[in-house]
């Protein structure tokens, strides 16, 4: 009885053994599915895999064949910061300067509900130099209170001024937000932006700004309209509501090109956290600007949706560029991205870059 017991063990452990070796595969993807049926990996990462510094890389992550349950997904070797969604979607915004490489053999995994395992390898490069500043990413529609990653659109670096600059009629201010703009010092009648992209009659810009010395404090600049370049028709009309969220600081008007242009209608406030509202009407001649600047925006959360056609759900009227083609927003760099013709949009903080490291 014994010698036939310790057979018997022996012989199931050794079953076992091979059970257990003929589900081991290594290679670039898969194993097969519970019930022997196969499965792949059928998206390939390093297709879209060079990416630009301060910029965010998706991938989502897809099968073929005929396993229906749920996955596990994991990520190895991965850089700092890269995550991978329950869902299956990756995502990385490269922030410090030692992310400027190619980096190699990342590995994800998927299991099954039974552990087997799938995975592929990639690489990914990021190019460029590093330019420190806040990052802000750029969604279509309303994501305040959550995030749509598949409506996700560019990132936009904040402008900052340096040490030696000053702002103001005389060069002898310190560049505030509302010293950057100017308004009504040097040309009443057109821009007078210090730091900050080019104006242009046929598009209204959109950026942040902050300064050196504060960078956790950024505002909101948006212009329209340039000094001596004519338009048709004129006047033009722009109607915009803002709306913010999640922001650690009261949020206010900065500047307003005109008395009762851009106005904070609501404000509240709940644990330390600051939501407002504001209504943005303009009306400015050929040849001649208009524009405005909210802030500050602190914390690593907020949010602001900017709605720019249909219905004003804060004093019903109608929300329009007018004669302008879009926005388009700009980053420190000097790179821009236009918005084409989403209808609205929400900005919000992604991360800070630091080129120490």
């Amino acid at each position: 009885m014994i010698g036939n017991y310790n057979f018997n063990i022996k012989f199931y452990f050794y079953f076992l053994l091979l059970i257990i070796s003929s589900c081991e595969k290594s290679g670039d993807e898969e194993y097969s599915g519970d019930e022997g049926s196969p499965v792949s990996i059928s998206s390939s990462a390093s297709e879209n895999a060079t990416i630009a510094f301060g910029q965010t890389f998706q991938h989502q992550v897809t099968t073929t064949g005929t396993y229906s349950g749920p996955f596990t997904y994991s990520l190895w070797g991965q850089p700092e910061g890269m995550t991978i969604s329950s869902s299956g979607m990756i995502e990385w915004t490269p922030n410090k300067a030692s992310h400027i490489k190619t980096h190699k053999n990342i590995k994800i995994s998927l299991f099954t509900v039974t552990r087997y395992e799938f995975f592929q390898n990639f690489d990914i490069t990021v190019t460029g130099t590093c330019t420190s500043g806040n990052v802000l990413a750029i969604w279509i529609g309303d994501q305040r209170t959550s995030t749509d990653s598949s409506k996700f659109l560019a990132n936009i670096t904040a402008y900052t001024d340096n040490v030696p600059d000053n702002c103001g009629r005389n060069n002898n201010l310190d560049c505030t937000a509302e010293n950057n703009y100017e308004y009504n010092l040097t040309n009443t009648n057109s821009e007078n932006l210090h730091i900050g992209p080019a104006t242009s009659a046929e598009d209204g810009i959109m950026f942040f700004y902050n300064q050196y010395d504060n960078i956790n404090n950024s505002y909101l600049f948006w212009m329209f309209g340039k000094g001596g370049a004519s338009f048709s028709p004129s006047p033009n009309y722009v109607k915009l509501d803002l709306f913010t969220t999640k922001n650690e600081s009261s949020d206010n008007v900065i500047v307003s090109d005109d008395s009762g242009e851009t106005n904070r209608e609501l404000q509240s406030e709940k644990n330390g956290l600051y939501s407002s509202s504001y209504t943005a009407r303009y009306k400015y001649l050929t040849k001649k600007s208009d524009g405005g600047v909210i802030g500050p925006f602190s914390g690593n959360n907020y949010r602001i949706f900017i709605d720019r056609s249909g219905i004003s759900t804060i004093d019903s009227d109608t929300l329009s560029l007018g004669n302008l083609n879009s926005f388009v927003y700009w980053s420190k760099d000097n790179s821009s991205f236009s918005l084409g013709d989403v209808d609205n949009f929400t900005i919000g903080f992604k991360t800070k870059i630091d080129c120490t490291n």
